[in-house]
C-alpha cells in the first residue's frame, strides 16, 4: 500500500539524496513531504532555506516534495510564499505561529495571498518544544478566522495535543460553515505524534470516529539528513494502531496516502 509521509522536518541541506531515498525504500515510505528548515526572523534566510529545500525535492520530484517552512510576521513573506508555490514547485506552505496569533489584523494581508493562491497550509497546532513560551499561540481554535478565507485548505498537526477534543470542534465547526459538504469543507488533521503512546490510540480513535478517514493524513516528525529512525518508529507504531482498531483497507489508504495527495499534491 503507497504511503506519503506529509510532515517530515530539514534540518540542513541534505548531501545525499540517494541515501535519503534508501531509507524511505527501507521505511516503506513512497513519498516524503519536506518541511524547509525555520527562520524566526530573516527574509534572506529564509529564501535561502527555501533554495535548498528545493534542490532535494528537484532531484527526486515522483518521491519528495516541499513545505515552505514561512513566518507570515517578516516583512516581504506574502512575496515570497507566492513565489514558493507558484514559481518553485513548493506543494504548500508550513506555519508555526510563532507569539503571534493568527487572528490578529497584521497577518491579514498574509492569508489574503493565500485565499488568493487556493493555498494548503500546515499548521503547528498544540505543545510547541521550542520557541521559547510559545506553545499558547498555537491552540487550534484560533484558526477559526480562516473562515473568512475560504480557498485556504489547512491541516492541524499532532491532532492538537494536548488539545485534541479543542482541534475536532475546530473541524466541526469548519464542517458546519461550509454546509456539510465534504467537498469545500477546509479543515484536515494530521495525526503525527503528537499524542504521547498512553494516549495515542485514543485520540486517534476519537478523531477517525467523529470525522472519519478521509480528513485524516499521516506524518511522523521525522527530520533529515539523518537515518529517519523517527519516520520508521512512528509509522509502526500508527500501524499497529490500524491493526488493532481492524481499520479498512480503504481507510487505510486513504490516511496513509490518500488525504496527502489530495492535500499536497505531488508536482513531479
Amino acid at each position: 500500500m503507497r504511503i506519503v509521509d506529509c510532515h517530515v522536518h530539514m534540518g540542513s541541506e541534505v548531501q545525499d539524496p540517494d541515501g535519503l531515498l534508501r531509507a524511505m525504500d527501507d521505511n516503506g515510505v513512497d513519498r516524503t513531504i519536506v518541511i524547509s528548515q525555520a527562520e524566526r526572523n530573516s527574509l534572506q534566510r529564509t529564501r535561502e532555506n527555501l533554495a535548498a529545500t528545493k534542490r532535494l525535492f528537484d532531484y527526486a520530484p515522483d518521491r519528495l516534495s516541499g513545505l515552505a517552512r514561512v513566518d507570515p510576521t517578516i516583512p516581504g513573506m506574502v512575496d515570497l510564499a507566492r513565489r514558493a508555490l507558484v514559481e518553485m514547485g513548493f506543494v504548500g506552505i508550513k506555519i508555526i505561529p510563532d507569539h503571534w496569533y493568527p487572528y490578529e489584523e497584521r497577518v491579514e494581508p498574509f492569508w489574503e495571498a493565500m485565499n488568493e493562491l487556493g493555498a494548503s497550509i500546515l499548521f503547528h497546532t498544540g505543545i510547541l518544544y521550542g520557541f521559547e513560551d510559545g506553545s499558547r499561540f498555537c491552540k487550534p481554535l484560533y484558526l477559526e478566522k480562516l473562515l473568512f478565507y475560504p480557498r485556504i485548505r489547512f491541516s492541524m498537526a499532532h491532532i492538537s495535543w494536548p488539545w485534541c477534543d479543542e482541534c475536532l470542534a475546530v473541524m466541526g465547526r469548519m464542517r458546519a460553515a461550509r454546509g456539510y459538504n465534504v467537498d469545500e469543507w477546509q479543515s484536515y488533521i494530521d495525526i503525527t505524534p503528537g499524542p504521547p503512546l498512553y494516549i495515542r490510540k485514543q485520540a486517534f480513535s476519537n478523531a477517525l470516529q467523529t470525522h472519519g478517514a478521509e480528513r485524516m493524513l499521516l506524518g511522523t516528525d521525522g527530520s533529515v539528513p539523518g537515518d529517519l529512525s523517527h519516520q520508521k518508529r512512528n509509522l509502526e507504531s500508527y500501524l499497529r494502531i490500524f491493526d488493532e482498531l481492524e481499520l479498512s483497507e480503504a481507510d487505510r489508504e486513504r490516511i496513509l496516502s490518500g488525504t496527502a495527495d489530495e492535500l499536497f499534491p505531488p508536482r513531479g
